[in-house]
């Protein structure tokens, strides 16, 4: 069985020469067969990725973080290749969530096990697939602040600075939903169609989502004080921001999200579109290799 390794030294902490020779050591200690690919962009990700498709690797690892790996899940989305990770950066929530360690010996363990799980993708106007999860409002700016700011910031640290200073002139607005036959409106600050627990470096916002129950997690929180909001927010690293009267979740397999003002929408926080946008899960889509 032959891996195509896709490292993305953006994403490496200024440490991809250490880490390729690290992974290559392992890999040769495990004698498994590979190729290793560094990546000029995120477009070189896609393209690398979609070249070897028909070539025999059966493999694709992203060496990088959430995005490397949102961008090689969307070419690999229906096909029986695996996707494999060894994460290098700033959350790692679709590697965490899926039981991967931050240890990259490890990581080369896993991958010479092959423990391999068929998992749902949400799908966004039926286009942009996504693994973990998409959201609109609140959140959406927070993430591109986080993806923009220059301070050297990573992981819970970049999105706790980004989380408190878009709620300084954040304020709630109108948004349009519809899901198995309901149309409401909404006053809040965000929605979110989640595949899994958690996002934003280990925030787990829809902590029971599961990628293998062909359903989202939705959860939605409503217009609140921002007083009130502070005083929540750390409860979300934990799970524990649910029982809250302003937060909702529930399931469905499909969703539409639009709003009053244009949002964007960020999946797997990467940027997608701008609202309105539709959503839907697409069961067992994307073989991946798991550590648990």
């Amino acid at each position: 069985m032959k891996t195509l390794i896709i490292l993305n030294p953006s994403s490496a902490k200024g440490k991809a020469l250490e880490i390729r020779e690290l992974i290559e050591s392992e890999f040769k200690k495990l004698e498994l067969n590979y190729h290793i690919h560094i990546s000029k962009n995120l477009q070189d990700i896609i393209d690398v990725t979609k070249d070897n498709l028909k070539n025999d690797f059966s493999n694709f690892v992203a060496v990088g973080g959430d995005g490397t790996i949102h961008y090689m899940a969307n070419v690999l989305a229906g096909t029986d290749k695996n996707l494999g990770v060894i994460p290098t950066g700033s959350g790692n929530d679709i590697s965490t969530s899926l039981g991967v360690p931050s240890d990259i010996i490890s990581c080369c363990r896993i991958i010479k096990k092959g423990k391999i799980k068929r998992l749902d993708l949400g799908l966004i106007n039926d286009k942009y697939y996504y693994l973990c999860i998409a959201g609109s409002g609140f959140d959406s700016e927070v993430n591109d602040l986080a993806n923009n700011t220059r301070l050297p910031l990573k992981g819970p640290a970049k999105y706790t600075y980004s989380v408190y200073k878009t709620l300084v002139t954040f304020r709630s607005k109108k948004f349009f939903i519809d899901y198995d036959g309901n149309r409401r409106e909404i006053y809040g600050m965000m929605i979110v169609a989640a595949n899994m627990p958690m996002y934003g470096g280990g925030m787990k916002i829809t902590p029971d989502a599961d990628p293998e129950d062909g359903l989202f997690d939705i959860c939605i929180i409503k217009r609140m004080s921002k007083l009130h909001f502070i005083k929540i927010f750390p409860k979300v690293y934990e799970g524990k921001h649910i029982g809250d009267i302003h937060v909702e979740i529930f399931r469905t397999g499909s969703f539409s999200i639009d709003s009053e003002y244009r949002f964007s929408v960020f999946a797997d926080g990467e940027y997608i579109c701008k609202l309105p946008a539709n959503f839907k899960i697409v069961p067992k889509k994307l073989n991946f290799i798991v550590g648990n």
